[in-house]
Formats: C-alpha cells, sequence, structure tokens
C-alpha cells in the first residue's frame, strides 16, 4: 500500500472515532432551556415536531436539533416515550422550584448525570483542574476522548460546571468545588455501562418505560403535581402566583 493511500485510510478511521465516555454536545444552560420550552409551550410534554418548532429548527432531521434533544437526556431532563418528550421531576426542580437550594442541588445532579464530568470531579477532586492544553491532554489521554471532539468537551465542561455553580466558591475556573446548598443530594447511581458514544442518546440506560399512557393521562398527572404544590404552599401560607399562572394556562390549553 502505497504512503498516500496509508494516510487516507487512516484518516478514514479516524472520523469514525467516538469516544469512550459520553458527554453532550450542548452545555447544561442550553439544555435547561429545552425543558422550560416543553413545560412552557406543550404542559411538560410534545413531539419532536412540536420541541423543533418550539426551539426555532424547521426540521427534526436538523443535526443541531438532535444534538440538543440528546444533551438534554444526557443531563436527565428529558425523557422520550411512544413518541412524546417529556420532561423529568429533575427538570420541574430546576424550572419550577420550591427554594433557590432546590434548583442548586439539581443543577449539581444534572451535571454528574454525565459521565464525563463525573469522572473529572472524581478524579481532580481537593485539587486544580489541569491548566492550558494540559485538561485537553487530559481528556484525550486520561479520559479518552477522542481528538475530534475535544473542543467541543471542553467548552460544554466548563459551561456546565459554570452552570451548576461549581467556580463560585474560589471565583475562578480553576478548581470543582460543590457549591453550598442545604437542600441533599441524592445518591449517584454507578456510571458503569454508560460510557458508549459521545453525540446521541443511544448509549444511555434508562429503565424500559411503563406501560403506555395516553398524552391526556400524562399531562393530569403533570397538572396534578403541581396543584399539590400549589396546596403544599398555601398551607404553609406561601403564594405562589406564577405557580397559579402556570396551572391556570395548562388548563386553558386542554379545555381549548
Amino acid at each position: 500500500m502505497d504512503t498516500v493511500s496509508s494516510v487516507k485510510n487512516e484518516s478514514k478511521r479516524s472520523s469514525r472515532q467516538r469516544s469512550v465516555i459520553q458527554f453532550p454536545y450542548y452545555g447544561l444552560a442550553d439544555s435547561v432551556v429545552v425543558a422550560q420550552a416543553i413545560h412552557n409551550k406543550a404542559g411538560g410534554y410534545a413531539t419532536r415536531d412540536q420541541l423543533a418548532a418550539f426551539l426555532g429548527y424547521k426540521s427534526t432531521a436538523n443535526g443541531a436539533f438532535l444534538s440538543r434533544v440528546s444533551s438534554a437526556k444526557l443531563f436527565g431532563l428529558i425523557v422520550e416515550e411512544d413518541g412524546q418528550l417529556r420532561i423529568t421531576p429533575l427538570a420541574v426542580r430546576i424550572i419550577m422550584p420550591e427554594s433557590p437550594d432546590q434548583t442548586r442541588a439539581a443543577l449539581v445532579e444534572a451535571f454528574f448525570s454525565i459521565p464525563l464530568y463525573k469522572a473529572i470531579y472524581d478524579e481532580y477532586s481537593g485539587r486544580n483542574l489541569p491548566e492550558g492544553l494540559g485538561l485537553e491532554n487530559a481528556l484525550k489521554n486520561r479520559f479518552q476522548v477522542t481528538p475530534k471532539r475535544l473542543y467541543f468537551a471542553r467548552k460544554t465542561f466548563f459551561e456546565s460546571a459554570e452552570t451548576a455553580g461549581f467556580f463560585e466558591t474560589r471565583g475562578s475556573k480553576t478548581q470543582l468545588i460543590i457549591p453550598n446548598f442545604k437542600a441533599p443530594l441524592p445518591k449517584t447511581k454507578p456510571l458503569e455501562g454508560k460510557g458508549i458514544t459521545d453525540d446521541s442518546g443511544s448509549g444511555n440506560d434508562e429503565p424500559p418505560p411503563p406501560p403506555a399512557k395516553s398524552r391526556d393521562d400524562l399531562q393530569n398527572e403533570y397538572i396534578a403535581t403541581l396543584i399539590q404544590m400549589l396546596r403544599d404552599k398555601s398551607k404553609e401560607g406561601e403564594k405562589d402566583k406564577e405557580l397559579m399562572e402556570t396551572i391556570e394556562r395548562l388548563l386553558n390549553l386542554k379545555t381549548a
């Protein structure tokens, strides 16, 4: 085989490489926007066609749209069942929290849902992150991120860590420190089996969906949950005007 053919074949093999460990192509803040669109404009449930329209994409086949949906899934903010995308309880705690601490805890939980981010935190907990190209070298050599994915891995990592408050304590992006909040964090599940691909939701080990429910049943359950939240707040003497308006809007959508 001549040198030119060898280089071409090597290039083809390189272009097909995928990182072993999962990470999103869009950061945490962008993924929260996806969940907010489903919540605010569709009552917590939407088809892919609807979500693409909400986010301003002309087609569900758009690469950026597919990456945003995949990213929101990886962060644990949305799931897809029976042709419907729905927001998760984790997303509700971010979008409609009962307290600021609940939001902060939920953002940290979403950050740790990403296998790469959890691995970086575990590796550098209590010490500074590598500087400059040092982090990219670590992503490539230690965490097995392919060279063509390094830019996205580094970019979304820093964006997501900042959104989740990991840089607040020191006021710089030198070390990952869990931000201060009173709400307890749930126990995280082992990451084994989740590091399959880096650019799709197909590698996410989600449990099998429960028996199919109609869209109306799912929306009714969602509205009932919000009403219960409003009742609990009322018992404590707290009035949540925004929550009341959201419930009214969802009820109007159902009767329209």
